[in-house]
């Protein structure tokens, strides 16, 4: 499941649900919530698949990808709004054509079920 981003700064590029960790928010609590707002669905984390730090000269950040699992009714969101132009399932073959951000399908190639990090046993310090 992608969203297509609706910020300007990635032009309708599609990408997973995610963004910042705010204020006494864990990553996780982060993943529930913007998965929420950004794709309208309730998710189960099963583990972290990858993660990466980018740094730039105005910015620096890690980047962790859960693996998860849709909670209830799989209804995705309909309407466009401030977080999510669009949401929708796609196949691998899909993907790689779509326009997408930052070097998405080389996460997506990361996945491997068998190598999840459990979340309790990720701390970040």
């Amino acid at each position: 499941m992608l969203i297509k981003e609706a910020a300007k700064k990635w032009g309708g590029k599609w990408f997973l649900p995610g963004g910042k960790v705010e204020l006494n928010e864990t990553p996780e609590n982060a993943a529930h919530r913007e998965t929420k707002e950004e794709a309208g669905c309730d998710i189960t984390i099963n583990g972290i698949f990858y993660f990466r730090y980018d740094h730039s000269f105005l910015d620096n950040y890690l980047s962790i990808f859960f693996a998860a699992t849709i909670v209830g009714e799989e209804i995705l969101k309909q309407i466009a709004d401030k977080h999510s132009l669009e949401v929708k399932w796609f196949t691998y073959v899909e993907i790689a054509k779509l326009p997408l951000r930052q070097n998405l399908l080389d996460v997506i190639k990361s996945y491997d079920k068998s190598t999840l990090i459990p979340v309790n046993n990720f701390k970040i310090v």
